[in-house]
């Protein structure tokens, strides 16, 4: 089974929804599957004189996926290309219409107090209190005659 398919460079980390392509150097080739089918990590065979090294994404239109891969060249003109799903650009329409209602954040500003989820939130707040004291007659020559006890606590 013959398989048309897009060669891309991706210049986005991989957790990324939406990805950014360096859209000059998108390659359309076909192949053919080096074994038995599996959409999710196909492992693709193409033939093409142009150096695949660089390329880290690819898109199968006739999947509905689109893929990391891993060019590895078997001889001047024979590539494996090992691919893995790419879930989160697979299915970013999906994950960007879905809606949801986010109860905690990383801020402790941004709690939302409202949201009956059994959470119980607590406040620290730091106390700093100075007592003074009076040194002996005998330290009072050594520099100043206080010493100062900070305590701190929360």
């Amino acid at each position: 089974m013959s398989i048309a398919m897009t060669l891309r460079k991706c210049l986005s980390e991989e957790i990324r929804v939406s990805k950014e392509f360096d859209s000059t150097a998108d390659i359309q080739l076909s192949g053919y599957f080096r074994q038995s089918e599996d959409i999710l990590n196909p492992v693709i065979m193409t033939e093409t004189t142009a150096n695949l090294s660089g390329y880290n994404y690819v898109e199968i239109a006739v999947f509905g996926r689109k893929y990391f891969v891993k060019p590895e060249v078997i001889n001047n003109k024979l590539w494996r290309l090992v691919c893995h799903v790419d879930v989160l650009s697979t299915y970013a329409a999906g994950i960007k219409a879905s809606p949801a209602l986010v109860s905690r954040t990383a801020k402790d500003d941004k709690i939302n107090f409202y949201i009956n989820d059994g959470a119980l939130y607590t406040e620290q707040r730091e106390v700093i209190e100075y007592h003074r004291f009076k040194k002996s007659n005998i330290d009072a020559e050594l520099g100043t005659d206080t010493y100062y006890l900070i305590v701190a606590g929360g």
